[in-house]
């Protein structure tokens, strides 16, 4: 069973009824997500080392959109927090930061995956 901790199931359950009960949409989705997620996670680091709370904002939010588009609420709440510090002119967001982002992208990731396979299994 999936952690709803990580995931919003709704909107997983979403994709796949908008998939016809499939989950070739969410396992395209998720491709789409481990590949872009690390280059989302290297620009909210990147602006925190240049100390650039405008490009922090901003990375944030694409990283919020991204997780946010697959129930990947965790991380989802991370770009949210990011993003809103950025937009207090703010770039302190801990030592922890690359450690937390890693994590929560890593557990997401596991999540998806295990969400894509009990579907698959429970749709044969």
């Amino acid at each position: 069973m999936v952690s709803s901790d990580l995931l919003d199931l709704t909107t997983l359950q979403n994709l796949v009824e908008l998939d016809d009960g499939a989950h070739g949409l969410v396992s395209e989705m998720i491709g789409i997500f481990q590949d872009d997620t690390p280059r989302r996670i290297q620009a909210i680091l990147q602006a925190i080392a240049q100390q650039d709370a405008e490009a922090l904002s901003r990375a944030g939010h694409a990283l919020k959109g991204g997780a946010g588009a697959l129930g990947a609420k965790t991380l989802r709440t991370l770009g949210a927090e990011l993003e809103q510090l950025g937009r207090g002119g703010s770039v302190d967001a801990g030592a922890d930061l690359p450690v937390r982002l890693e994590a929560a992208f890593q557990a997401s990731l596991a999540a998806l995956e295990s969400f894509v396979r009990d579907g698959e299994a429970n749709r044969t």
